[in-house]
């Protein structure tokens, strides 16, 4: 069963001068004689070595694309050699004795690392490379015909502070988080420096998000400000190399448009069957729909009859301000710390009864830098539905974790209408879940779930209590967390505090002929609020500097579009 499922949906149409779309080269054979003609030129000007590096993120297919390029080159008659860095890094032992702090302590979360790529090279790694390096650039000049006339040094790192001055031509290989994990369940591919045995997915999927994508991403962050050309390399065979200067043109002209990620489609036990239905999904029930979550999400971009796909988080990085706005990046940096998805459980099963962490929590248990708040919008109901929210007023936590721990150990049930407090859902509720409050949706509903949850690993940081003792997709018992569920419980969360708190009714802000904006929820301790616009036709709406998600929740459709440049929609 795949971890998630998407579809070619989505696509952003900037409007992109035609020399931008010139300037980009389409498959894997077109950038090496691409590449041929750049040295070609180097070469006749500089008179030696010419030196080209290609970095880039994990799950690359290099040996393929190394191998084509190299033989672009020799057609050219050009005497190439290479350099992979991998073989400059720790040995694979050292460096699972480096991050087993990360990953040791708990069998379904980690602690993000602290350290940096340069970590993975060896004691004398970084100055045996650039002395290689600097060798082989000698050798053309010293040594006459001897030398390579291009030296090609590639992988994860080559472009590091230290090392990026040696080189002419540089280059960052990018794939997504989707394809990034395709070929890691097609075991094609490993985390960084590991040996070739064969993983388990669970360890490899902590492993990445604690450790790899981060110092990867501290990386790529950087090295994008720097390289000659961003590589786009989903497709191997059919990869897009655009200039640098043109990659950032296009990701600044995107910013200033409304656009929108590729949604991700996730299957779970206890999946709903509506918006399978309606998105015509391969796979008849759908848990998650994810609208917004930037760690994992895609970003699909047309340059003419070419699409390229890239990260999500590339463009925040790379237009922070146009993207978050002002306010949200002095508090958060260059984060994009809020998700949007819906929650299917139509004709399937309710939620496991959860909680999620304050931000001290996080940082303490996770080394993670946000808090972890919920609010759920019901968008559909049917009879039956239910939305469990906070402890009923006389629960005993003691007796409740009892129970719980009795599930988990002994696989005996309980009723648990018992000990948490569930209001019926009707259309339009909605209902806020700061950190601590005990909650899940029921079944028979579809419910749009908006998060403070950007987290740096795009870890759900969801504790379970009771899930009803349901095995996964794959037949094991889904992950109870009774320890941390019960350490960040807010105790006094319950009926009545809800009603009076965390149930509020709507709020007029303004209206119109054929229009009206209400606020729905807001609360000081979460940093977002809710809104919701309806209108027949139309509404207008000033952003005032700051991000906004728009979801539709009822009607066919919505075209978003600039006020101030009509064109952009």
């Amino acid at each position: 069963m795949a971890l998630w499922y998407t579809q070619d949906e989505a696509l952003n149409y900037p409007k992109i001068p035609k020399e931008w779309v010139e300037r980009t080269v389409t498959g894997l054979g077109q950038v090496g004689q691409f590449l041929s003609g750049t040295v070609m030129k180097h070469r006749r000007q500089r008179k030696r070595t010419c030196t080209v590096a290609f970095d880039g993120f994990i799950g690359i297919e290099w040996e393929n694309i190394i191998s084509r390029i190299k033989d672009s080159l020799k057609n050219a008659g050009l005497k190439v050699e290479t350099i992979d860095v991998l073989s400059f890094y720790k040995s694979s032992a050292e460096i699972e004795q480096m991050i087993k702090p990360c990953l040791a302590n708990d069998p379904n979360f980690g602690f993000v690392f602290g350290g940096k790529l340069k970590d993975f090279f060896s004691t004398n790694g970084l100055e045996a490379l650039k002395n290689k390096i600097k060798y082989c650039r000698r050798r053309k000049g010293v040594e006459g015909n001897n030398g390579p006339d291009v030296l090609i040094c590639y992988g994860p790192g080559v472009l590091l502070p230290s090392l990026r001055e040696l080189y002419d031509f540089t280059g960052y290989v990018d794939i997504t988080r989707e394809e990034l994990l395709k070929r890691f369940e097609n075991q094609t591919v490993f985390p960084l420096g590991a040996g070739e045995d064969k993983l388990s997915l669970e360890l490899v999927s902590r492993r990445l998000s604690y450790v790899d994508y981060q110092v990867l991403g501290i990386h790529k962050k950087y090295i994008l400000k720097h390289v000659d050309w961003y590589l786009e390399a989903n497709n191997t065979d059919r990869m897009k190399l655009i200039p640098r200067h043109i990659y950032d043109e296009i990701l600044a002209t995107v910013a200033q448009y409304p656009f929108r990620v590729q949604p991700i489609y996730i299957p779970r036990i206890w999946g709903g069957k509506y918006m399978s239905k309606i998105r015509k999904l391969p796979f008849a029930a759908c848990a998650f729909c994810l609208e917004v979550v930037a760690p994992v999400q895609n970003l699909r971009i047309s340059l003419g009859k070419t699409v390229i796909k890239i990260p999500f988080l590339n463009l925040v990085w790379n237009q922070p301000v146009r993207v978050v706005g002002h306010e949200v990046m002095e508090r958060f940096g260059e984060y994009f710390p809020f998700t949007a998805n819906y929650d299917d459980t139509y004709q399937g099963g309710s939620l496991a009864i959860q909680v999620h962490p304050n931000g001290r929590y996080m940082r303490k248990k996770f080394n993670e830098i946000m808090r972890h708040d919920e609010a759920y919008y019901a968008v559909k109901v049917w009879p039956g539905a239910r939305t469990y929210h906070g402890l009923k007023q006389e629960t005993d936590l003691k007796v409740l974790r009892q129970v719980c721990k009795r599930a988990e150990k002994e696989e005996i049930p309980f009723d648990e209408n018992l000990y948490i407090n569930s209001w019926p859902s009707q259309v339009g509720d909605l209902y806020l879940l700061p950190a601590g409050t005990i909650h899940a949706s029921g079944a028979n509903q579809l419910v749009l779930e908006l998060d403070m949850d950007g987290t740096r690993t795009g870890t759900e940081y969801t504790f379970h209590l009771y899930d009803y003792l349901r095995p996964d997709l794959e037949g094991k018992m889904r992950g109870i967390h009774l320890d941390h569920s019960f350490n960040v419980i807010r105790p006094y969360i319950r009926t009545r505090w809800v009603a009076k708190h965390l149930k509020q009714s709507p709020l007029l802000l303004r209206s119109g002929e054929g229009w009206a904006e209400y606020l729905l929820g807001k609360r000081n301790d979460m940093y977002y609020q809710i809104n919701r616009l309806e209108f027949r036709k139309k509404i207008d709406d000033d952003t005032r500097g700051r991000f906004h998600i728009l979801t539709l929740v009822e009607g066919e459709g919505v075209l978003v579009q600039s006020q101030e440049f009509p064109e952009r929609q």
